[in-house]
């Protein structure tokens, strides 16, 4: 009998089923077991049959059914596809009707079959109790935003009305991935709809959810819990599902609607990792983003996040996407808002499964969310629900959308509610009874006015930090007498001990001979002193083997974009990685670093997320140069900066930026450290530029030791990584030393005139100049290591010793750059409470400049020397 090549894919997908799930049907959720039954039909088929299988009709209904599937609620004309009269009828059922597969970019033909196989094998409605409990949960959802639309009418609340099946589709979700064995999910949604997901799917109280929305603002004790619109919340907590019990976390997120995609996605692989680290698995943790089509094709964060999905160090198991497909964005038509034919062609680069769904019709919903658990659990990829709805309101309940689209709100106005059409459905297929739908919206009715009138009285019994992990990390560290200067010393032998391990290049690996030298120079750093590279393979080695985790991400930090690093020792003869921070000792924690793809966004979003996830760990995310980081200011602007005053939410991840002007042009040369300094306000973050190998070294370290996190941006060095000068000697790293602030050096026995503040490499360049001439042994140098909080203390200090002297700031950046607009008038201030004499502090830098920095190195050198000499001229 001739073999049918569909049938072929079929079985072997049958045998990958069986080894993932179990040798017997018997044995594999119930959500597979219908593709089970179907291949075992298949396989009874004729010859005949079997042909008509791979005919060139129904290949093509495979392949463009989706193009004149009936998606649309409103029944507009769809675009011009494969006639009708031309493909077998099951097949046209299958993928022209309600629900469709778009499949044929994915690549993989074994994928691309295996959803193919399990598309065409699904039942052909949901069982009766999930439609009654998609029911009740539209009714829900829509007594919800009656009730709000009638006591709130002139609140925001981004209603879910006109794409109402998404409550029960969400729900539908959860449930399956329950059932399949998931414990816990990270849901990343929009505003649309989010207050009743909040209500309805995630469990959130609803005296809770009520009293932020109606803006009673709940104190507890004197400290204020999340500043932000309701529509912007988080929530966490256990749903159950049967015997199964489901962590559901919803993670907080701005208006910058597809910012929270990384940061969910490096919450959720921080869970799996730690899974993995006790010997369990990753994709036993789930990710659910939810998206509106508008955002998700306009924003380029989600092109950055998909190609995370499948690589080794950022991969979470698969995600599922969810677009409330609104056919429009706040007054933007589709065909004003994307080239593409479907807003989801993003995910056609990753292979992905693509489920549309006409939004009117609850029962294809729920059969999508049945099929993309199932694929994401069978492939461990990222499947997509595309939900095509439309917008009873405007943008919001405020806004007018008659003013720009009156013929489509005409439709709309007219347009039956997916309640009412979903109730005379299910009460013609005798699922519900002719009084069930008056007493559930009766029901919900009376559990939402319960809610508001607990809301009045509604106060929370803490003050909003997140506990479970977090629990052993204090909500503040603030200021100098806030735990901010700790010990971070090592014993000496220790230290000794641990570099010389990371100094020696094992038999079994054939290492290139500059790297093994480079390597093995490690350990002259014991008698010559520690450079950049080794001190900070040195803290992460203290670390790893005290039990501390430690993550580090970026652009090629494996070697190192200066070629300074070698964490990986790579075999010549096979390419494999020796690490040697993960061979340290048997128990110590683990070491991950990670060559991210050449993304700033997303993989910041990501490392951001991993550290709310790890407060135990050391998450590191170095940008290739400083500048780049401006590619993720988003993330630092909503999320690093401000996440904790918005929402309570505290990070204690780490940025390493590489800064100094060198003569490498303006984007190799300012990490922006003014733009930092302008958003640093109620201890909200550090902001650092240590100077010394020991400072970096001490400043991890307190990072991870102290008994609070805050995230930590540090202006690090280029120049510094290899300048004979910048080196420390272990005694800087004996048990009992610490992070030092602020570092000042003057010629002993020498009264001081002058005091010449700055940060940074510059601090070099300055005391090689005051020793090169004995005119200069009065100028006291104080480099200021960290930048926020203020050293305010330690400078008041220092200023008091030198009351007589003239004060002057030093930068080598343009005047309208670095610290200096920042700095000036607080630093005034403090030389008048020390008492200084002539409180006034001067500026010495390159003039105002539109760009950070000139790229001629002549003009550099000059540049540079201008302001040296400037430093110390007299006056």
């Amino acid at each position: 009998m001739k073999q049918s090549p569909f049938l072929s894919a079929s079985a072997a997908y049958l045998e990958d089923l069986q080894e993932k799930h179990g040798v017997e049907p018997g044995a594999v959720s119930p959500d597979w077991r219908f593709v089970f039954d179907a291949i075992r039909e298949l396989e009874g088929l004729d010859e005949a049959d079997r042909c008509g299988l791979d005919s060139l009709a129904c290949e093509e209904i495979r392949d463009r059914g989706h193009l004149v599937a009936d998606l649309d609620p409103l029944h507009r004309v769809p675009a011009d596809g494969p006639g009708r009269q031309t493909a077998e009828t099951r097949l046209r059922e299958l993928y022209c009707g309600s629900l469709s597969l778009e499949s044929a970019h994915i690549d993989d033909a074994v994928r691309r079959n295996a959803v193919r196989v399990a598309f065409e094998a699904r039942p052909q409605r949901p069982g009766a109790a999930a439609r009654r409990r998609a029911f009740d949960l539209l009714v829900a959802a829509e007594e919800f935003e009656l009730l709000l639309g009638t006591r709130y009418p002139t609140k925001k609340r981004f209603g879910i009305e006109g794409g109402d099946t998404l409550i029960p589709l969400v729900d539908r979700l959860l449930h399956q991935a329950a059932m399949a064995g998931i414990d816990e999910v990270h849901v990343g949604t929009m505003h649309r709809g989010r207050l009743n997901l909040m209500a309805n799917v995630f469990g959130m109280a609803l005296p809770r959810l009520f009293a932020t929305f109606i803006g009673t603002h709940p104190f507890a004790t004197d400290m204020p819990v999340p500043a932000d619109v309701p529509y912007h919340l988080g929530h966490g907590g256990e749903l159950r599902y049967g015997e199964r019990l489901l962590r559901v976390v919803l993670s907080p997120n701005p208006s910058h609607l597809e910012a929270v995609n990384p940061v969910v996605l490096g919450r959720t692989r921080a869970a799996g990792d730690r899974r993995v680290k006790a010997g369990g698995e990753r994709r036993k943790v789930l990710a659910i983003l939810l998206h509106t089509d508008a955002s998700v094709v306009g924003q380029g964060s989600v092109a950055e996040t998909c190609q995370l999905a499948e690589l080794g160090g950022f991969g979470v198991g698969g995600t599922i996407h969810v677009v409330v497909n609104n056919q429009i964005g706040f007054t933007t038509n589709r065909d004003e808002a994307r080239s593409s034919r479907h807003c989801t062609g993003i995910w056609k680069s990753i292979d992905s499964p693509i489920f549309h769904v006409n939004g009117d019709e609850p029962d294809a919903a729920l059969l999508a969310a049945d099929l993309a658990v199932a694929a994401r659990n069978a492939h461990d990829c990222d499947t997509v629900i595309d939900l095509v709805c439309y917008r009873r309101k405007g943008h919001n309940e405020i806004d007018e959308p008659r003013f720009t689209h009156p013929t489509l709100y005409r439709t709309i106005g007219a347009h039956k509610r997916v309640r009412q059409h979903y109730a005379e459905m299910l009460a013609e297929a005798s699922v519900i009874g002719a009084d069930d739908e008056a007493q559930a919206a009766e029901r919900w009715r009376g559990t939402y006015r319960e809610g508001l009138a607990a809301a009045e009285e509604y106060r929370p019994n803490a003050d909003g930090f997140p506990n479970g992990i977090w629990a052993a990390y204090a909500p503040t560290g603030r200021g100098e007498t806030g735990g901010w200067d700790i010990g971070t010393g090592v014993e000496r032998q220790r230290l000794e001990s641990l570099i010389r391990s990371l100094a020696a290049v094992p038999a079994t690996v054939e290492a290139d001979d500059k790297v093994a030298r480079l390597v093995g120079q490690r350990a002259d750093a014991i008698e010559a002193g520690l450079n950049w590279a080794v001190a900070e393979a040195a803290c992460f080695a203290t670390l790893l083997t005290q039990g501390v985790p430690v993550r580090l991400s970026g652009q090629d930090v494996i070697r190192g974009a200066f070629s300074h690093r070698h964490f990986a020792i790579t075999d010549t003869a096979s390419d494999r990685r020796h690490i040697s921070l993960n061979q340290l000792s048997p128990d110590q924690a683990w070491f991950d670093v990670v060559n991210s793809p050449l993304s700033e966004h997303a993989v910041l979003g990501f490392e951001y997320g991993y550290s709310l996830d790890a407060p135990e760990a050391l998450v590191i995310w170095e940008a290739q140069f400083g500048d780049f980081a401006n590619g993720a200011q988003i993330i630092v602007d909503q999320f690093v900066c401000s996440a904790e005053d918005k929402w309570r939410q505290p990070s204690g991840l780490v940025m390493l930026l590489p800064h100094g002007l060198e003569g490498q042009g303006p984007e190799h040369s300012s990490a922006r450290m003014e733009r930092f300094l302008q958003l640093a306000a109620r201890d909200n973050i550090q902001i650092a530029n240590p100077s010394t190998p020991a400072n970096y070294f001490h400043l991890l370290r307190r990072q991870v030791l102290a008994p609070w996190r805050k995230p930590l941006i540090v202006m690090s060095p280029k120049t510094l990584l290899r300048l004979p000068a910048a080196v420390s000697p272990l005694t800087d790293f004996d048990a009992g030393t610490r992070f030092r602030p602020v570092i000042a050096s003057c010629v002993p026995d020498t009264p001081v005139d002058r005091v010449l503040l700055c940060t940074g490499k510059i601090a070099y360049e300055l005391e090689r100049r005051r020793g090169e001439d004995q005119r200069h042994d009065g100028t006291a140098i104080v480099r200021l290591e960290r930048l926020y909080p203020l050293p305010v203390l330690k400078l008041v200090e220092l200023f008091r010793r030198w009351p007589d002297a003239a004060y002057r700031w030093v930068q080598e950046e343009p005047e309208n750059f670095g610290a200096w607009r920042h700095l000036d008038r607080r630093i005034e201030s403090l030389l008048t409470q020390a008492g200084v004499r002539r409180p006034q502090l001067a500026c010495v830098a390159r003039p105002e400049a539109a760009s950070p920095a000139g790229s001629f190195h002549g003009d550099h050198d000059r540049d540079q020397a201008v302001i040296v000499e400037a430093a110390f001229a007299a006056g």
